[in-house]
């Protein structure tokens, strides 16, 4: 009996196995390899077309029926099998190979590098984390062809200019969109980010990968991830900490000494010094550089923790950065925090939020980059060698024409600073609707929060002529931004047979920007209280110290809905589609809608059958793209309309129209076609891609002249045309590979020919010293052409507009053959070398054939500001006749003319990094370190170029008494726990 109960038992047991066996449940896990999760795995079950892929996040979700066998696959790793047990949860880690293809952050959402069919450039991390830079931009120079980056300061946390793919508009907006962890934020406000939580920067540059950006996407797109965490990992601390110091580069002030200075005096005005006088002169000179500039400092540290459980991840980061300027004055102190967390709320239902908060200090010096005495950049080289800094009694020098002392004073006594307080984050939930359907809410915020302050001590020599009252004044600004966006999609993502893969999305977004700024100055500061408000005198009918009130408030919107639709054909073909409509508050009713989209297309040729077999060639893919993306920064939020301002009739106070709208003014639109080829060879020793573009954008938005009969000087309408064509290439190749050592060589580079095609109803208008020509690219100069000095009587000779030699100066023949301050060609070079442990990584970066107005030439070579510090070359001005110069004689004016402006192109070494990884069988023995690097680095260290100016990639065209880039020395250790 008991023997025929077990016999039951087993048969009602194997039933039960058999049942459970047979049903199809849900499967989801996590795949990642030794550095996180990886999107873009393949999930096939073994026998059958039945398939998923994991996210973003690593995440995946199959039906599959227990005794299954899921095949994980991913491009360069190995593959893996594992049989669908009674669990529903399986995570899987892949090993092996090495990865070939990266996975990208594309626009709302990511892709496999190999996959994507427009112009996608990513930066990693390792090459931004540690460079002592305040703002993260600067760090972008030379890392991605076809991306130009200028430093415009040398002034701690200022922000560089960036250009993709050359210049796109006249007057509208060519800065890049820039996405942080999917919410766009303002460009130029990076000193309080943390270069260090970032996992990867994207740079979209075609029309396939920034039409989804609609409006937004003419100029290229910048997509920052910062770094998440892993699923199913132990937490892992890390404490990094930095120390370095820099100082001026190389000068090239070429200005006089007091005993040069005296010599050239008497030249101009003879016995102004005695020789005696001259004599004392050679050991009693004032070098104004030394009084100016400091060795800076750089310091900064933090600490991190990731890791997470089954249904949770997280990031989380505190840091500090402090850095001190090369000029007095001037300095960044950043106090950042950073909280990312995700949570599988179950299988169907996940949500996250990404957090930043950040506040910054900022001393700044005055007027930097302008000929404002105040700019203590041009008291080094205006400033007199023959004065000193400081009386005999320590007070300063100052006075009348005493240039150096006054600001440095101004310098000293007075202040300007800002505060910043900066939050960006975002909180989202995606769930599972039904199968191969997905919804997804995000929300995000960009807030600012600005406090600026300058002040002026009343017995100070600037303060002392502060207008009105001549006893200083006080100063303050606040400023309130909030850019605020909100995304709703729909995705469908679906495998069929095992060879159509279709993913389609659908959005809703809506963007909300409001700014608000208000502030006051007020005069008569007592001084005992500078710099505070309570400082202010009172105004009254007797001292007429009337403050000035100030203030504006804006806001604008944009709402879109777009799609996307991706179909890939058995991993070789595939189809990238984008439609996107954006309504603009800018725009009138009658333009407020924008249609933007793009079609891509990639042909993977090593998937085809006849390549099977190649040795030589490892990877080869075709890309194309074409598309329309807007613009519409640049614009005000009420240019439509007509707006209205103050004013004063008769000592009656009114209003009265300032400018005339036009409810005509649409987008500018930028139609770009791209094509590219994506190669590697030699077991990919060897690889690289290479990219040909045309971009045109048309409707630019331009001021046109109006006749003075209608009471306004100009109105802002679409007009004119731009090209902007060219080349981007990046090749990477592995000189030298052994078990301990290699060594890997890359090269950047951009060639980019920019041209103004159309301009609507007038050929040609001047800005400054430069022109807007149909026919010719955007920045070029146009000034009289110098043709040298007489040397009969020392008269200055300019070009005709025949280009005939005169030496009448006219205005009238001014000409536009002096070269454009755009660069035709720029990028980067450079070589990573490791052996065991060591790795040693230089990279040069270069811009060439453009040309920039060197100001300070006409400033020191010029015999009018005789008042001031001359250069060492008007030692050899004309003073007789037969002598040969090209400095005229002091009798006659210096104009403006193309003797100012100078080649610009150059070539910097721009970091070079030497580090130490100790070695896994050390730390065993240490037990709770888990990895130390060690590095020492080098930043700005040389510069080759035939440029007299300060700074040959400065940020525009003119070149002013800038604030230098600096040379930057700095040691670091990295600790894993």
């Amino acid at each position: 009996m008991k023997t025929k109960f077990n016999g039951i038992l087993t048969l009602l047991l194997a039933l039960v196995v058999q049942f459970t066996f047979a049903q199809e449940k849900q499967i989801s896990g996590t795949v990642s390899d030794e550095t996180g999760p990886l999107p873009g795995v393949s999930i096939i079950i073994k026998g059958t077309t039945s398939g998923s892929e994991t996210d973003f996040d690593g995440l995946y979700k199959i039906m599959a029926k227990p005794g299954d066998v899921l095949v994980f696959s991913y491009i360069g790793m190995d593959k893996k099998s594992v049989t669908v047990g009674i669990s529903n949860t399986i995570n899987v880690t892949l090993t092996g190979g090495n990865l070939l293809e990266e996975v990208v952050v594309v626009g709302y959402g990511t892709e496999r590098k190999g996959k994507v069919t427009g112009s996608v450039s990513v930066i990693k991390a390792e090459k931004i984390a540690s460079v002592p830079m305040g703002s993260f931009d600067q760090i972008l120079q030379g890392q991605a062809p076809g991306l130009y980056v200028t430093a415009g300061s040398g002034q701690p946390g200022a922000s560089a200019k960036v250009r993709i793919r050359g210049s796109h508009s006249i007057n509208g907006g060519n800065n890049p969109l820039y996405i942080l962890d999917g919410v766009p934020i303002t460009s130029g406000d990076f000193a309080a980010l943390n270069p260090s939580d970032f996992s990867s920067v994207s740079v979209l540059k075609d029309a396939a990968s920034t039409a989804i950006y609609g409006s937004r996407g003419a100029s290229g797109v910048i997509l920052i991830t910062t770094n998440k965490g892993s699923f199913n990992t132990e937490t892992v601390f890390t404490y990094k900490t930095q120390l370095g110091f820099s100082k001026r580069g190389e000068a090239k002030s070429g200005v006089m000494n007091a005993n040069q200075k005296m010599k050239f005096d008497n030249i101009l005005s003879p016995g102004t010094w005695s020789d005696a006088e001259i004599g004392d002169a050679l050991n009693n000179t004032t070098d104004w550089s030394d009084v100016f500039f400091r060795t800076g400092t750089v310091k900064s540290n933090e600490i991190s923790a990731s890791g997470g459980s089954e249904t949770t991840r997280f990031y989380t980061g505190l840091s500090y950065y402090d850095q001190e300027g090369i000029g007095k004055r001037s300095d960044l102190k950043r106090f950042q925090l950073r909280l990312n967390l995700e949570n599988k709320a179950s299988d169907k239902v996940s949500f996250g939020l990404n957090t930043s908060l950040g506040f910054t200090k900022s001393n700044f010096i005055d007027s930097e980059n302008s000929i404002s005495l105040q700019n203590p950049y041009a008291a080094v080289y205006l400033g007199s060698p023959i004065d000193t800094p400081y009386n005999e009694d320590g007070s300063y020098n100052t006075g009348s024409g005493k240039v150096g002392a006054n600001a440095l004073e101004n310098l000293i006594e007075n202040t300007n600073f800002q505060h910043d307080l900066k939050f960006v984050g975002n909180v989202y939930t995606q769930v599972e609707l039904v199968k191969n359907i997905t919804g997804r809410v995000d929300l995000g915020i960009d807030y600012l929060q600005r406090r600026s302050v300058r002040s002026s001590h009343p017995d100070t020599y600037y303060g002392g002529t502060t207008n009105p009252g001549n006893e200083g004044f006080y100063r303050t600004d606040n400023v309130y931004s909030a850019n605020i966006n909100s995304t709703s999609s729909l995705r469908y993502d679906n495998l069929f047979n095992e060879v159509h893969h279709i993913t389609a999305t659908i959005f809703t977004e809506y963007s909300k920007y409001h700014y608000d700024d208000n502030g006051y100055t007020g005069y008569g500061i007592n001084p005992k209280l500078v710099g505070y408000p309570a400082g202010i005198t009172t105004v009254t009918p007797e001292n007429g110290l009337t403050p000035v009130l100030r203030g504006q408030n804006n806001e604008r919107g944009l709402f879109s809905y777009f799609t996307n639709i991706k179909y890939n054909f058995d991993e070789k073909y595939k189809l990238d589609l984008t439609f996107r409509r954006d309504a603009s508050s800018r725009f009138s009713t009658e333009n407020k809608w924008g249609t933007f989209w793009a079609v891509g297309a990639f042909w993977d040729v090593m998937e085809e059958s006849f390549m099977s077999n190649s040795k030589i060639i490892n990877d080869l893919k075709f890309r194309v793209s074409y598309g329309v993306t807007g613009n519409q920064a640049g614009i005000g939020s009420f240019q439509d309309e007509g707006q209205y301002g103050t004013t004063d009739y008769a000592g009656i106070s009114g209003i009265r129209p300032i400018s005339i709208g036009n409810n005509q003014l649409k987008w500018e639109e930028s139609a770009k076609f791209n094509t590219g080829i994506d190669f590697g060879l030699f077991n990919n020793r060897l690889n690289g891609t290479f990219e040909y573009y045309y971009d045109v954008t048309s409707d630019l938005f331009i001021s046109q002249s109006l006749s003075a009969t209608s009471g306004f000087n100009s109105v802002d309408t679409n007009a004119g045309e731009m090209v902007n064509k060219g080349i981007d290439l990046n090749i990477n190749g592995i000189i030298l590979e052994t078990d301990d050592f290699k060594m890997n060589l890359f090269v950047n580079l951009n060639y980019n020919k920019n041209e103004i095609t159309d301009l609507g109803q007038v050929e040609e208008f001047e800005t400054g010293t430069s022109i807007i020509r149909k026919g010719l690219p955007l920045g070029s100069h146009y000034v009289v052409g110098w043709a040298g000095v007489n040397p009969t009587n020392g008269e200055p000779l300019y070009l005709d507009i025949n280009q005939n030699v005169t030496n009448v100066f006219s205005a009238d023949n001014s000409l536009a053959i002096f070269g454009s301050s755009e660069p035709i060609y720029s990028g980067s070079f450079g070589t990573d070398i490791s052996y065991k442990g060591f790795n040693l990584s230089a990279m040069f970066t270069f811009a060439g054939d453009y040309f920039r107005f060197n100001n300070q030439t006409f400033f020191q070579e010029n015999p009018n500001f005789n008042q001031f510090n001359m250069s060492t070359i008007m030692s050899t001005i004309w003073q007789k006749p037969g002598d040969i110069t090209d400095i005229q004689g002091a009798q006659y004016n210096r104009e403006f003319s193309s003797k100012d402006i100078e080649d610009a192109s150059f070539t910097r070494l721009r970091n070079v990094t030497l580090s130490y990884t100790m070695p896994k069988t050390i730390l065993d023995n240490i037990g709770y370190i888990d990895g130390i690097r060690v590095y020492v680095q080098g930043q700005n260290l040389a510069t080759w170029t035939n440029f007299t100016g300060f700074d040959p990639e400065d940020d525009n065209n003119i070149a002013g008494y800038e604030y230098p880039t600096p040379k930057t020395f700095t040691l670091g250790v990295d600790f894993k726990f």
